[in-house]
């Protein structure tokens, strides 16, 4: 079955104004967009504080390489198992 189309009118040309001031929410989104940021700071900066020279058997570097997949790509955390 082919996926159904759907059409999606252009956009006002005077939607966006670069130079008007940014509205409630826009300013809001902002800061959960700061805040997912920061999340993954924290999750960027532990993992890199591990010491790969210390990694010595093969479980040691699963766990490191599994942490450092789910960081990058953390859309393969969705799929089932097989």
């Amino acid at each position: 079955m082919a996926p159904k189309v759907i059409s999606v009118p252009k956009t006002d040309p005077g939607a966006y104004n670069p130079n008007r001031a940014a509205g409630k929410l826009l300013l809001a989104q902002t800061v959960h967009l700061r805040e997912a940021l920061i999340r993954h700071l924290h999750e960027l900066v532990s993992v890199l504080a591990i010491n790969i020279r210390s990694l010595k058997t093969e479980g040691d570097v699963s766990a490191y390489v599994h942490r450092v997949t789910a960081i990058l790509h953390p859309q393969g955390l969705k799929r089932s198992g097989k």
